[in-house]
């Protein structure tokens, strides 16, 4: 293999790196098209080296998020102690599965993930302009005394049905990450934040914690199976490792539905251009 090509394969980790951090997903929503589209890896290993990759990106972002207190941890822990369960039995499944399969199973579970996330933008904008304008203004105040920056949003607070909810994110998310070759993450963000409730840089937070959790056994089944191939994923690593630091400053600077549309469009245009490419068409 060209040393060129491993230069640009870490070239474009750094970019999937930075989005990982900011969206929560370890960027196998990104990585598999790429092996596939761009680098001509088959479905299947481009799915084992996308997830062999994943690990060393979400921890990294993961990292960056506690000290910034924008994960849930005792959520993140849940889901991806669950899905570490169902990744592995996924990751032996995808052995078994025809190829075309694999890849209808990928596109579609991207782009359903890419609906929930941009219904989620619009409702959003629609209830800011609905808002009513105040019918005058307020009384004058004194200014306000100087205050330190904002801190991330509140935790929160957890019930039991919840918790339950997010074990069982966890395992479906998962059995699809292990079949597919991601995080998960495209699954678990949605969820996050359309039912936790939680805002777009906690739900990241949170959901690179789990996706760290559930990528380690898949792996080891890839790695069994000899579906790893280990310069491309090593190479994407040394690109997403820095990048998904960058992506996680970046994502308490920017407004959440601005998130929330960037991740919907990208899961759009990824598994579309992965359905298109695997269709015939």
């Amino acid at each position: 293999m060209q040393p060129e090509i491993l230069i640009v394969v870490a070239l474009c980790g750094v970019g999937v790196g930075v989005l990982a951090g900011m969206l929560g997903i370890g960027g196998g929503t990104m990585i598999v098209p790429l092996f596939n589209l761009v680098f001509g890896l088959s479905i299947v290993h481009a799915a084992a080296t996308s997830l062999f990759s994943i690990a060393p990106t979400a921890l990294s972002g993961a990292l960056r998020h506690a000290r910034q207190r924008t994960a849930v941890l005792k959520v993140g822990v849940c889901i991806g102690a669950v899905g570490a369960v169902t990744s592995a039995l996924g990751a032996m499944i995808s052995g078994l599965v025809p190829e075309m399969a694999v890849a209808v199973l990928t596109a579609g579970v991207i782009l359903f993930s890419s609906a929930q996330m941009l219904r989620a933008a619009l409702v959003k904008r629609n209830n800011a302009v609905t808002q009513p304008a105040p019918l005058a203004a307020p009384p004058p105040s004194a200014p306000p005394a100087p205050s330190a920056p904002p801190a991330p949003s509140a935790t929160p607070a957890l019930t039991g049905r919840q918790l339950a909810g997010a074990a069982a994110i966890g395992a479906v998310g998962g059995l699809i990450a292990g079949i597919i070759g991601v995080g998960g993450g495209f699954i678990i963000v949605p969820f996050l934040v359309s039912y936790l409730k939680l805002s777009m840089s906690q739900a990241a937070g949170t959901s690179l914690v789990a996706v760290g959790i559930i990528a380690v056994p898949g792996i080891v089944a890839h790695l069994l199976l000899g579906q790893v191939e280990w310069l491309y994923g090593l190479s994407l690593a040394a690109g997403t490792v820095p990048g998904a630091q960058l992506g996680a400053w970046l994502v308490i600077k920017i407004p959440d539905r601005a998130l929330r549309l960037v991740f919907g469009m990208l899961l759009l245009v990824s598994g579309g251009l992965l359905l298109l490419k695997n269709s015939g068409l």
